[in-house]
This record gives structure tokens, C-alpha cells and sequence, in this order.
């Protein structure tokens, strides 16, 4: 049995810990994109989830209040059905709020166009 005790190990574990996240991120995208209200507070859950590790009790009370709003008018069908660009609103201000948490929390992997990572011709 392999024993994943290095420090490589470790520095593997994060980055796909964080590629994780990145793509729960992008199927956020997707769901909204596509106006999938159900689809879009499921990757929102499973985003905060991942959050959560790094999240003081305040943070979560913001959240856990945030997703119960939302959760209460998505669980009733008259409300889902009229309110249903308020409640896309909501999902579009949640996820602002949990990007810039991750943000945040330091725990978005950096984009490739990002200065640090280019090449110089020389």
C-alpha cells in the first residue's frame, strides 16, 4: 500500500483540493447559464462545503442564512414558479459572495494569464 507522507504529497493533495472547488465553480456557471435553479443551489452547496473548512462561525451564519432564503422559495412551487428572477438574483448574490470568500480564503488557483506565470522571449 502507498503512504503519501511527503511534502509533494501534500502539495498534491491542495491543488486538487483547489481543482475541486475550480470545478464546482465552473458547473455554477453552467447551471446559471442554463437557468437550472435546482442545479445551481446543489454546486452552490457542494462550493460552500468546501469553504466551510476555512469559514469563521459568523461567515457560516451568513451563509446558512443566505442558502435557507433561497431554499425557502425554491421548496415552494407557486414561489419558485413567480419569483423566480428574484430568486436567480439571489443565486447570482450568493455566488459573488462565495467567490470573493474563496478569493478571500486564498484559495482560488491562480489563471494562466496570470503575470507571474509568463514567458519572456528572450
Amino acid at each position: 500500500m502507498a503512504r503519501f507522507e511527503s511534502d509533494e504529497s501534500a502539495f498534491n493533495f491542495a491543488v486538487e483540493y483547489l481543482k475541486e472547488i475550480s470545478n464546482s465553480l465552473k458547473m455554477c456557471k453552467m447551471m446559471a447559464s442554463a437557468g437550472n435553479i435546482d442545479g445551481w443551489i446543489s454546486w452552490l452547496r457542494i462550493v460552500y462545503r468546501e469553504v466551510a473548512a476555512k469559514t469563521k462561525e459568523d461567515e457560516d451564519e451568513d451563509f446558512d442564512f443566505n442558502f435557507r432564503k433561497i431554499n425557502l422559495l425554491i421548496n415552494d412551487r407557486i414561489k419558485k414558479r413567480d419569483d423566480r428572477t428574484y430568486i436567480m438574483f439571489l443565486l447570482d448574490q450568493l455566488e459573488i459572495k462565495l467567490r470573493k470568500k474563496i478569493q478571500q480564503k486564498g484559495m482560488l488557483l491562480p489563471s494562466k494569464s496570470d503575470p507571474k506565470y509568463a514567458v519572456l522571449d528572450m
